[in-house]
């Protein structure tokens, strides 16, 4: 029997937040899971690594949750996935760690709506919007601002769940009835929805696609790690989503170059870092999402988490780092990080693209898919694919069926690949299918 006095407490380990632990237990660390609840999507429960925890625990209270850890030390807390976040900066001040962030602030880094207020308040640029469980409310607030096209989503989701863009009064009232009836992808009901102006970036397309289709849209996500609010970028990445119905889907992203992309990196960076003042990101990692309008960026939204369920070692081969491992240093060696973080940027060492699967059939899935002709597309890192259960239509990043990493030392062969990957997969999910 081994006995270690400090411990690390997840909470909620699902998506990418699962290998939070693996990464703490080689650096020697015992790990405990907390769990937020016992209604977990089975998109997130299948993430969970119960071998990895020394303790699987649902809270209930504080006062349990001390009892049950009464032998040990809490040395950090961290929130594995979106729906833990602020129940881990409650349990990061409750047992006092180290460079916590301040938990009043958690509701900002959930609640879309608090978020884009905090900006709005701190003079951070943000986007217009509204909030209501009302239908007529939120028709006279469109009516009076006029600001058709309008975006009506959760208040509280994720990966781009239930987003719809609105261009007409019939479509915001399906949309509301749509969201108002359904429960989110972390299975909790939408009590209000979200309002929001559209942000149309079609000139700033044009410069990349040399068009101006409205069926592309072009954001960023900005990847952090911040210590005693001393921030650092780990990733910038452009992605590309089309749009299904009315609900933008997530096509494929680019990896920015550091050195190659050196002003893209200086304008969102500085951006960002005024986002996570004012949303009080001091601490730990964070994920943006933002457009660049009007030559200028703003914030679709920050999580104060790591993204969704990504491929760490494509970033890994690509930068050199990723972003739970600087999570990790920062941590244990804040010193050592805040020396890192002076350290100039260098080049890719490989260019690097996600490509999302995009199923446009649908039914239970009775072969596993045959990879043979994406395995021997040039590039290929990783593939990630539903293999079992239910094929649903993507409309979402919740079932979308997976993703490649492709990665190459030429962006212009990475481009290929993927029009190669595409032109097979129709046929993959037909076979998958039969």
């Amino acid at each position: 029997m081994i006995y270690k006095k400090n411990i690390v407490v997840i909470v909620d380990a699902y998506s990418i937040g699962s290998l939070i632990a693996p990464a703490f237990i080689s650096r020697g660390f015992e790990c405990v899971h907390v769990r937020s609840t016992d209604h977990v999507n089975e998109f997130y429960e299948t993430w969970l690594r119960a071998g990895d925890f020394i303790r699987d625990i649902l809270y209930t209270s504080d006062a349990e949750l001390r009892l049950a850890l009464s032998e040990y030390h809490v040395q950090f807390v961290l929130a594995g996935c979106e729906f833990g976040v602020e129940l881990a900066a409650h349990l990061a001040a409750q047992f006092d760690v180290a460079r916590h962030n301040d938990a009043n602030h958690a509701i900002r880094w959930r609640n879309k709506f608090e978020m884009h207020e905090a900006l709005s308040q701190a003079g951070v640029r943000s986007i217009r919007h509204f909030k209501s469980d009302s239908l007529p409310k939120i028709l006279e607030w469109v009516k009076e601002n006029g600001i058709l096209p309008v975006v009506l989503k959760p208040i509280k989701s994720a990966g781009s769940d239930n987003i719809h863009i609105c261009t007409q009064d019939t479509e915001i009232e399906q949309a509301f009835q749509v969201i108002k009836t359904s429960r989110n992808i972390f299975l909790e009901s939408n009590e209000e929805i979200l309002v929001q102006q559209y942000l149309d970036n079609s000139d700033f397309k044009s410069e990349l696609l040399l068009s101006k289709s409205r069926d592309v849209d072009i954001e960023y996500c900005v990847n952090t790690v911040s210590v005693d609010g001393l921030h650092y970028v780990s990733e910038i990445i452009r992605v590309y989503r089309t749009r299904i119905g009315a609900s933008p889907v997530h096509d494929y992203n680019q990896l920015m170059c550091p050195v190659g992309n050196a002003d893209v990196y200086s304008r969102l960076s500085t951006y960002i870092f005024s986002v996570l003042d004012a949303l009080g990101i001091r601490q730990g990692v964070g994920h943006s999402e933002l457009m660049i309008v009007d030559d200028q960026p703003v914030l679709l939204e920050t999580a104060a988490r790591m993204p969704g369920g990504i491929d760490l070692s494509a970033y890994t081969r690509a930068l050199g780092h990723n972003q739970l491992s600087l999570w990790i240093d920062s941590l244990i060696n804040p010193d050592a990080f805040l020396e890192y973080r002076q350290r100039p940027r260098t080049k890719l060492y490989f260019h690097s693209s996600c490509v999302f699967l995009i199923a446009r059939q649908a039914g239970p899935i009775k072969r596993a898919p045959d990879l043979s002709r994406w395995k021997a597309i040039p590039g290929v890192h990783s593939i990630k694919v539903q293999d079992a259960g239910v094929l649903k239509a993507t409309v979402s990043l919740e079932n979308c069926p997976g993703h490649v990493f492709i990665l190459s030392s030429d962006r212009a062969a990475i481009q290929r690949s993927i029009e190669l990957l595409r032109e097979h997969e129709p046929s993959i999910y037909q076979e998958m299918l039969a």
